[in-house]
């Protein structure tokens, strides 16, 4: 308690507690037994009392003389702290009674005969009660030393009561607490006293030392301490002093010094100052030529890829011409030499991007499955060329719904398995993907990639992540590169909370790993839009243990029955007693490979699944694909798909034949088998909303055409119906609509999800100003596309918003180029070839479309002048708004235009009232040409 008081006060306690306590505890106790003895006293001097009386009541008793006993009990009254007596017969009537009446009443409690005394105290007053009798004397002490019974010679005559009062007694108990108190607190002064003056002597010296420590810590190093003291405190000044003359010697010496080195310095600064103006001029030039590297590289790398991406492009087109081996060998040589320099562009820009800090990630829904599954279904070829096994292992307990930058996840993982590609003669090549660590929503992924390559020395492993390093630099060195992918990715990795590692040892292969740190997103799982194939019974060979054991995982997700074998004979005997016993595989999968599956072996399985009860699944390499293919014409119990084994091939090709079971032909069972090897993500669900019939058509044949699942409805209501019944993978809504708008419908659906999955919601607008944008984002949308929409636009914004791929089933520049010739019109009124493009190249859409349109336009032409002439300019520019979108989708770019011109002096007009002057001429434009389409409708009519 005294640890942070100061010495004063410590000297104050030192003194004063001991003394207080003790005193303290004296006078309590002293006080204490004299109030015990005065109430001693009072008792012992009432007993006395008590026991005079008792002779002379015995003789005024037994004479029964009761003006004897009264003068007795009045002379009784005069003694101290008698407060009132009585006397009592035998038979416990009174005889007499002197003083005020008693305050409590004891005789009916007497024994009869009487042998004791009763002696009782209460707080005001003491009680005594003694019987008294004749022949013999009796004292109260001695009744009280002897419990013997009285002799029968004693007669019992009757009692004396008397009460004592007690009030003096305890008048006497406070005049001794009032001087105990007083003579404790003189002692206390007292001691105050003395304890003040021996601190004074104490701290006095003291509190002068302090002061002269202060003045010598401001710097005032002259002061000296002279308390005219003695002991202790004479040897600490003697210190103190000695101290500050040491202190005040090193000043002076210091300041000397400083004064010197300020001389030195001021010539030192002057040398600096041109040096760092020298420099300030070399960094300047630095980073100049720093943004002019950078800016080159961008614009080189940008200038480099337009011409390279035109030369991929036609050299991917003259590849699917007809051309002879040798043209396609050299054009096969082109298309790899242009995508390895457009990697190499690729890799120098990211670089340059990275170097300037202005490389941003993504934050968007990604499956981690299908972005392993989709980086070695693109490499696999050059795996294979080299005979290499590609084997992804995605451990059970892996979330694989996230949130992150699939395409830089991508990147890396290009970059890695690339490498490994290269560095790997034979063997295999393991993509492990496993859960690290889970915590606040948040995952850490760590991908590894283990080859059975050249493997790494020491010395090489401390080269790499260093730009333009190899871990081979000789000239004779036969893998090229331009050393940027691994640095890239150690980048691109740290962006995401992450590293990169390596595990290698020369000969013996390498581990490259990386980590990521993203959320988990809420995404439904993927099974949910496949039928379910639990319990069918599957047979499995795979003679690579690891291939085999990715395989087990995948056919387990399914909930399937599956037996595996170790050989091709195994499985030959095991097919032929299952169809013995009547209970056959539904499925036989089994990989291809020359060393143990070979054609032969094929064959033979072939023969054992004839009869149809058991579907065969061959996996093969890419490069073995179409002499397997050529081997399965014709037979539609069989299917090719190639490796490395993808979750959403395996499982469409498993429903092709479990549950879809189709007796289709071989041409169309080639096609199916097609579509499985191109499946590397699952078939997104979308839902439509527009009110207009065709555009709401139009955009779910474009959907539908790129492969999605769509389901289409034209109002906001029914799409809120629809979100509480299906999980979508994204939305697209109109955003002007009857009732319920797009943007009052996207607020609904938003707040239904509260705590669950967000749907992405994509507006479509025919016409948007930049802050009617701001406001559909700030509604709840995602993003926005303006009509009209193409494919291109399409499999964008689907990418972006779901992290899956569509891909359109077929190309319709024949039907463009056809429209060119066939369906324009000179007048320019109606473009068909527009139109065709517009309806993603298909002429019956665009035809419909343009039939759609001109099958109310009549009607709209009417409703938009009764609307013009009441004025109302809300009700016109909905209408408007509706036949621009439906012009959207059509061929016809002059009426088009006009509505355009429409809607936007109509919505410039609500906050600028002079634009209203505009909107006379706008409609007399837009009515002529709805009458122009309206004759060129009638021309084609009749002719």
């Amino acid at each position: 308690m005294l640890r942070n008081k100061g010495l004063k006060s410590r000297v104050f306690a030192l003194a004063l507690l001991p003394t207080i306590t003790i005193s303290l505890v004296l006078g309590v106790f002293f006080t204490i037994a004299r109030l015990n003895d005065l109430d001693t006293l009072l008792l012992e001097r009432s007993q006395a009392t008590v026991e005079q009386l008792i002779p002379m009541s015995e003789y005024g008793l037994q004479l029964e003389n009761n003006k004897l006993l009264q003068r007795l009990a009045s002379s009784a009254l005069e003694k101290n702290d008698v407060r009132s007596i009585t006397l009592y017969a035998h038979n416990k009537q009174p005889v007499i009674h002197a003083g005020p009446r008693m305050l409590t009443q004891h005789l009916s409690n007497m024994k009869h005969p009487p042998n004791s005394q009763q002696i009782t105290i209460q707080k005001d007053t003491i009680h005594i009660a003694l019987p008294v009798f004749t022949r013999q004397t009796h004292t109260i002490n001695q009744d009280l030393r002897s419990n013997a019974q009285p002799s029968s010679k004693r007669v019992f005559l009757g009692w004396i009561e008397v009460e004592f009062s007690r009030a003096n007694t305890e008048l006497k108990k406070y005049q001794t607490i009032l001087a105990s108190t007083l003579l404790i607190i003189s002692g206390i002064l007292i001691n105050l006293f003395l304890a003040f003056r021996l601190g004074i002597h104490i701290t006095e010296p003291l509190q002068k030392i302090i002061n002269a420590v202060a003045h010598i810590r401001d710097g005032n190093l002259d002061t000296r301490i002279n308390s005219e003291t003695a002991g202790e405190l004479k040897t600490l000044e003697s210190g103190i002093n000695a101290m500050v003359a040491s202190l005040q010697r090193a000043h002076l010496e210091m300041q000397q010094n400083i004064e010197q080195s300020t001389k030195d310095l001021q010539e030192t600064l002057e040398t600096i100052e041109i040096q760092n103006i020298e420099l300030d001029m070399a960094r300047k030039e630095a980073l100049e030529a720093s943004r002019i590297k950078s800016e080159f590289l961008a614009n080189m790398s940008h200038e480099i890829r337009t011409p390279l991406n035109g030369i991929i492009g036609f050299t991917n087109l003259l590849l699917r011409s007809k051309v002879n081996e040798r043209q396609r060998e050299y054009l096969s040589t082109i298309q790899k030499s242009s995508e390895n320099l457009l990697a190499i562009i690729n890799d120098v820009l990211d670089f340059s991007k990275i170097e300037a800090g202005k490389l941003e990630l993504e934050s968007i829904p990604m499956n981690l499955r299908e972005s392993i599954e989709e980086v070695l279904t693109i490499l696999a070829p050059a795996a294979h060329e080299k005979s290499l096994e590609l084997v992804p292992l995605i451990y059970s307990d892996t979330p694989t719904q996230l949130i992150g930058d699939p395409l830089r996840l991508k990147q890396i993982l290009t970059n890695l398995v690339s490498n490994a590609i290269k560095f790997t003669n034979d063997g295999s090549i393991v993509i492990r993907a496993m859960l690290e660590d889970e915590k606040d929503n948040k995952v850490t992924i760590k991908i590894s990639v283990t080859d059975t390559g050249i493997g790494l020395s020491k010395e090489q492993q401390n080269e790499l992540f260093k730009a333009f390093s190899q871990a081979d630099t000789s000239t004779t060195r036969n893998i090229g590169g331009t050393g940027l992918g691994l640095v890239i990715s150690k980048h691109l990795a740290q962006k995401m909370q992450g590293e990169v590692g390596v595990e290698s040892e020369l000969g013996k292969g390498s581990s490259f790993w990386f980590t990521i740190t993203v959320p988990i997103a809420n995404e439904p799982a993927i099974k949910e839009h496949f039928p379910a194939l639990s319990g069918s019974r599957i047979i499995m060979y795979e003679h690579h243990e690891l291939a085999a054991q990715a395989v087990m995982h995948l056919l387990r997700d399914f909930d399937l029955d599956v037996t595996q074998c170790h050989d091709p004979n195994e499985l030959t005997q095991l097919l032929e007693q299952a169809r013995y016993d009547r209970n056959p595989y539904d499925i036989a999968l089994v990989s291809h490979h020359p060393s143990y599956t070979d054609l032969d072996v094929i064959r033979q399985l072939l023969k054992a699944t004839a009869n149809r009860s058991t579907h065969l699944i061959i996996l093969a390499n890419t490069n073995k694909e179409a002499s397997i293919n050529r081997l399965l014409e014709n037979n539609n119990n069989a299917l090719c798909i190639v490796k490395p084994l993808c979750y959403n091939r395996l499982y469409r090709a498993l429903s092709y034949f479990i549950v879809e079971q189709p007796n289709s032909s071989g041409n169309q069972h080639q096609h199916v088998a097609k579509r499985i090897n191109q499946a590397i993500t699952r078939q997104p669900h979308i839902l439509a909303v527009d009110d207009n019939p065709a555009n709401l058509k139009l955009v779910s044949a474009l959907l539908e055409d790129l492969g999605a699942k769509v389901t289409a409805v034209d109002s906001g209501t029914k799409a809120i119906i629809k979100t509480k019944q299906y999980h979508f993978d994204l939305i697209f809504m109109d955003v002007q609509m009857p009732g319920m708008d797009g943007l009052e419908t996207t607020k609904r659906i938003r707040e239904r999800e509260l705590g669950e999955r967000r749907i992405p919601i994509i507006a479509l607008t025919a016409h948007a100003l930049a802050e009617e944008k701001k406001q559909l984002l700030l509604a709840g949308m995602d993003d926005y596309m303006t009509k009209p929409i193409n494919e291109n636009q399409l499999q964008h914004v689907i990418k972006k918003w779901t992290g899956l791929h569509v891909a359109p089933l077929e190309n319709s520049d024949e039907q463009i180029a056809s429209a060119h010739h066939s369906g324009d019109d000179s007048s320019g009124i109606v473009d068909m070839a527009q139109g065709i493009k517009l309806a993603g190249g298909k002429e019956d859409l665009a035809q419909d479309m343009l039939n759609m349109l001109l099958a109310g336009l009549e009607q709209d032409r009417n409703e938009i002048r009764a609307l013009y002439r009441e004025k109302n300019w809300d009700k016109l520019l909905e209408q408007i708004h509706r036949l621009h979108g439906a012009t959207r989708y059509c061929g016809v770019p002059f009426l088009r235009q006009a509505c355009h011109d429409m809607e936007s002096i109509l919505k410039a007009a609500e906050n600028n009232k002079e634009e209203r002057r505009k909107v006379a001429s706008a409609m007399e434009e837009l009515i002529e040409q709805t009458e122009q389409l309206l004759q060129w409708n009638k021309q084609h009519q009749s002719t």
